[in-house]
């Protein structure tokens, strides 16, 4: 918008990310003005000038840093200007050991982490899978029944008379068990005379019938009939965790468990 303040986005009220590459003097600005950011706190990486109140940006370089208004000297007529009100501006952060893409498929799962109850655990849960299409297996959530009171672990009489409709497998947040419904257990063959396989366990109730929960190895039972991603369900988990790094403050990461053709 010509001539106007514009807002900071959500995802840029508390962190702006952007590469400052080095800081040039306004006069030597030549380029088109993309973008110009005033009244904030600029970390330069500078150490003649290690912070400034304004930047001017064109397309992906830093063009000048300066005050807010000898940069809105440099403003052109369709340059849009955000006002940081006093917002502190940093390089992109660079996070050199995540699992992006599994992250990414968590965030685009039911968010259980924070549950403080079985019942916030199941209703959350249950939500989630009435958005979701009948027979869609639901998987992720990350939860952690530690937050719980009682601290008890979760078993599939639970989740099973929300979840009739849905195949779900949601794993603890250490990744080293796993809570499958009725549904799910059915369709990997698993009931009370299936064995635990090696490093793996499946926690059964006193009657010898599985509980839901699946251990370690155990949970390469369910896992395996869970149905290949689609390439929209990997970009979809992609740009989930891209926005989530973006609204962090990460523009760059390495992945430490992405196979070759997600990439």
């Amino acid at each position: 918008m010509s001539g106007s303040n514009m807002p900071l986005s959500p995802l840029r009220s508390i962190m702006m990310s952007v590469l400052l590459l080095l800081a040039v003097p306004p006069t030597q600005a030549q380029s088109s003005v993309t973008l110009i950011l005033t009244n904030g706190k600029i970390w330069t990486g500078n150490p003649q000038r290690k912070e400034a109140e304004a930047v001017a940006i064109s397309g992906n370089r830093i063009l000048a840093v300066g005050s807010t208004s000898e940069m809105l000297n440099l403003k052109q007529p369709e340059t849009p200007v955000f006002d940081l009100e006093g917002r502190r501006v940093l390089p992109g952060f660079d996070d050199a050991h995540v699992h992006f893409y599994s992250g990414g498929v968590n965030l685009t799962g039911p968010q259980l982490r924070h549950s403080k109850s079985e019942a916030e655990f199941r209703d959350t849960l249950a939500e989630f899978a009435r958005h979701q299409p009948s027979g869609q297996w639901i998987t992720g959530g990350t939860w952690d029944h530690e937050n719980w009171t009682p601290a008890r672990v979760p078993t599939r009489e639970l989740i099973d008379p929300v979840t009739k409709d849905w195949p779900v497998f949601v794993d603890r947040l250490d990744g080293h068990m796993s809570l499958a419904n009725s549904v799910a257990l059915k369709l990997a063959g698993i009931d009370k005379n299936t064995k635990d396989v090696p490093g793996g366990v499946i926690v059964r109730d006193a009657n010898g019938n599985p509980t839901g929960i699946l251990k370690d190895a155990a949970q390469e039972l369910v896992e395996r009939v869970i149905p290949a991603p689609t390439q929209d369900d990997i970009k979809k988990a992609i740009h989930a965790a891209q926005n989530y790094a973006n609204a962090q403050g990460v523009t760059s990461v390495q992945d430490m468990s992405a196979a070759p053709d997600i990439f």
